[in-house]
């Protein structure tokens, strides 16, 4: 089989792949760079879930986010989804960015991906643009990843057992300061996102900034079947985008 081949044959795989990064974007996200002017700093009598709750708010309110997704733990056998980045909008709902992976064996990364309209156009190495139906595949649409209702931002608040702990330095030169929360994530409101996530519940660990907002997570579960635990850390690296995305010509 030639390698034009091994990339059609696994255009399916390569689908999933591309949606799964969005996941994330696990929507559960992070690394805030700016917030509202109105946002409200974190009480120090706020419980847990109710820091949860403004963070989702900040996500829910938010006209776009750009997101970094990757993970150190690379399975020696199978496919899995490396690393992600790019950026979400909320109106109209599209999504741009770039994936890396491997895919039935073969290592791919820099692969061009758009979301709008309910299509999902993904740059096939050597083969080019071609266009998909998310719905064909065990993939949301992650273009509708910011969705208040459907999106990833509920993940926050079906968190269970959240805890706090110590606040510590973080971001950028370690000039501000973050607050960890974890907490477990139910698998089956994972498999709202990514219907083939095969674990029955995740651990997350969110670090909440001292307005509220989300800046990174870590997420560990089993999301691809036949393969161990994975860690995928989270970044969003700014709130508020305003961006115009278009289908690829």
């Amino acid at each position: 089989m030639t390698l034009r081949d091994a990339f059609l044959a696994s255009s399916g795989q390569a689908r999933r792949l591309t949606a799964a990064a969005l996941l994330g974007a696990l929507g559960l996200t992070a690394a805030a760079c700016t917030g509202g002017d109105e946002d409200e700093p974190i009480s120090e009598g706020s419980s847990p879930e109710e820091v949860m709750e403004g963070a989702k708010q900040d996500l829910d309110e938010t006209s776009g986010v750009e997101i970094r997704l990757a993970t150190a733990d690379a399975p020696d056998d199978g496919d899995f989804l490396a690393s992600a980045e790019g950026t979400i909008v909320a109106d109209p709902a599209a999504f741009e960015g770039v994936v890396a992976g491997r895919v039935q064996g073969i290592e791919a990364s820099d692969i061009s991906v758009v979301a709008i309209g309910g299509d999902l156009y993904v740059d096939v190495p050597i083969v080019g643009w071609d266009t998909f139906d998310p719905q064909d595949f065990c993939a949301p649409d992650p273009a509708l990843l910011l969705d208040p209702e459907t999106g990833v931002s509920p993940i926050l608040t079906a968190t269970e057992g959240l805890e706090a702990g110590e606040s510590e330095r973080g971001g950028d030169d370690n000039s501000e300061v973050l607050t960890p929360y974890t907490g477990t994530v139910p698998g089956d409101t994972i498999r709202n996102i990514l219907p083939c996530a095969e674990g029955e519940e995740f651990g997350a660990v969110y670090r909440i900034d001292s307005d509220g907002l989300l800046r990174d997570v870590e997420i560990t579960g089993e999301f691809f079947a036949g393969t161990d635990e994975i860690t995928y850390a989270i970044e969003i690296l700014e709130y508020d985008v305003e961006r115009e995305i278009t289908a690829p010509e």
